[in-house]
């Protein structure tokens, strides 16, 4: 039985692609990373109510925006919530990582008044 397996996995095509040796093309409908427009966002919050994996946590109050890429699973849900249009898709492949990190944006810095 064993034998058979392996005859017929020596004579066949590879199960898997070769690895490229330029970038692929994202297919049609693929929804990549999640960007964010910290100029635009005004912290209303939305896009953290909407998202199922709760990986984006807002704070209104100190106009803080943090994001979980790795619990991100990608379904756009906080894009369609965002009002403003500062969360966005990128059609990009994510890249691999050596260590696990949170993005984080806090509001506008307060103005200085010139002497």
């Amino acid at each position: 039985m064993m034998l058979s397996s392996v005859i017929r996995n020596l004579f066949s095509k590879p199960a898997t692609r070769p690895f490229a040796p330029a970038a692929r093309t994202a297919p049609q409908g693929y929804r990549g990373a999640v960007e964010f427009e910290e100029e635009v966002c005004i912290y209303c919050g939305a896009c953290a109510t909407r998202c199922p994996a709760n990986a984006i946590c807002v704070d209104r109050v100190a106009k803080s925006l943090e994001f979980d890429p790795f619990k991100c699973v990608q379904c756009g849900a906080c894009a369609e919530a965002c009002k403003k249009g500062c969360v966005q898709l990128q059609i990009d492949y994510q890249h691999p990582v050596a260590v696990r990190h949170t993005v984080a944006f806090h509001g506008p810095p307060k103005p200085t008044v010139a002497p």
